[in-house]
């Protein structure tokens, strides 16, 4: 999956919309990062202390809603900045962590047919989340072009624990929904590496082509 296929598309009327309200009540881009952060470290409580599936999930899904919303306003307001673009990043990071770690402390002691520990599925889970944000990241020092490559990306990985989350609320198959996600993240990473290999080695290859015509 490309860049123009993700979710944020489908959402970005509404992401405009919010952008538009909030900025009128002088929310500035990195405010809504620290309301995205906030709002993930509440579904933090409310399902390490709560145990509640549905709120943690919705708490998850207006986490998305606000890390998108942060770019809208600094598009609108045209207030984008690097430091602006930095702190995000870290801000998705630490909100992820905590997401993560909520699902880590809540399926403590669950296992997934009687055999594999939910803690592992987790674990790996958030590794590979981190791998896809990392990849991304270092590919593009390396070289131009679009590296939001594969199905997971950070807009999806947050919808499908709050789908998730809504589905074992109301009729359970959590840990079955989570091992799922586990390979879904395997997957795009796997993807995301590859072709990212393949952009970089194309733009090397076309810059050393230059360089032996130069001379």
């Amino acid at each position: 999956m490309s860049s123009k296929l993700r979710l944020r598309v489908i959402f970005r009327p509404l992401i405009k919309g919010l952008a538009k309200i909030f900025s009128k009540m002088g929310i500035t881009p990195n405010i809504a990062t620290c309301i995205m952060l906030a709002l993930a470290i509440l579904s933090f409580f409310i399902l390490v202390f709560m145990k509640n599936l549905l709120f943690f999930g919705i708490f998850v899904f207006l986490t998305g809603i606000f890390d998108g919303i942060d770019g809208a306003i600094a598009r609108l307001l045209d207030k984008s900045t690097k430091f602006g673009g930095f702190f995000d990043s870290i801000m998705d990071r630490i909100s992820e962590f905590f997401i993560f770690l909520s699902l880590l402390i809540f399926n403590w002691n669950f296992q997934l047919w009687g055999i594999l520990d939910l803690k592992l599925v987790i674990f790996i889970s958030y590794m590979a989340s981190f791998m896809i944000s990392y990849l991304r990241s270092k590919a593009s020092v390396l070289s131009s072009g679009d590296f939001d490559i594969g199905l997971m990306a950070r807009s999806e990985r947050l919808f499908y624990i709050f789908i998730s989350s809504l589905i074992a609320h109301f009729i359970g198959f959590f840990s079955e929904l989570l091992f799922i996600f586990m390979w879904l993240l395997i997957f795009t990473v796997v993807v995301r590496y590859l072709k990212s290999k393949r952009i970089i080695n194309k733009s090397e290859d076309e810059n050393k082509l230059f360089q032996n015509k130069s001379e």
